[in-house]
């Protein structure tokens, strides 16, 4: 059996000692915010250095047909799993960089960004409208205020990661006999 040495050439910034490990944990927060690493940041560079699985694939495409309506039949959920270091943040950041390029609106949520002051359907308002004026308060506004908002919004895609870690914070926080998570 040959050595990866033998039969792969490292790309430059490995051979060049410039790769450092926190290039490896991509963060859909930094992303959002602009303070990503450029190879994360910059959809051309992100990219150029993402290998197009055919799990990946297979999601762009999925979400896509549904935006645009050619597969509308197809679940509006695309719920991703893997184990941990599975490249589930790595798709998100994907998805993010595409629907910008679809022109699709979108709400990103990032549960280890949020505290228990904050309540999801309060976060997708403020990030379609900018305020919120609507979906007040720790106990939901109901579905058709949500359907509502999110139809006026359309084409939208919303990208949750790490929302288990919310909802456990959420969990403290009491609202009436229940919690908020």
């Amino acid at each position: 059996m040959q050595l990866v040495f033998d039969t792969c050439t490292p790309r430059p910034e490995v051979l060049q000692g410039q790769l450092t490990e926190d290039i490896f944990a991509a963060r859909l927060k930094d992303v959002l915010d602009g303070a990503a690493a450029p190879v994360y940041q910059n959809p051309t560079t992100f990219f150029e250095n993402t290998y197009p699985t055919a799990g990946l694939r297979l999601l762009l495409t999925e979400a896509l047909g549904r935006l645009t309506g050619v597969r509308p039949a197809s679940s509006p959920i695309l719920r991703l799993e893997t184990a941990f270091g599975g490249g589930k943040t790595h798709a998100l950041i994907a998805m993010y960089h595409q629907t910008q390029a679809w022109n699709a609106k979108q709400v990103v949520i990032v549960g280890t960004a949020l505290g228990p002051q904050h309540t999801l359907w309060g976060l997708i308002e403020q990030q379609l409208t900018g305020s919120i004026a609507r979906c007040t308060g720790q106990v939901s506004p109901g579905k058709e205020t949500i359907r509502n908002l999110l139809c006026e919004h359309q084409p939208l895609v919303i990208l949750m990661d790490e929302v288990l870690e919310y909802a456990t914070k959420a969990a403290g926080v009491r609202v009436g006999s229940s919690d908020l998570a």
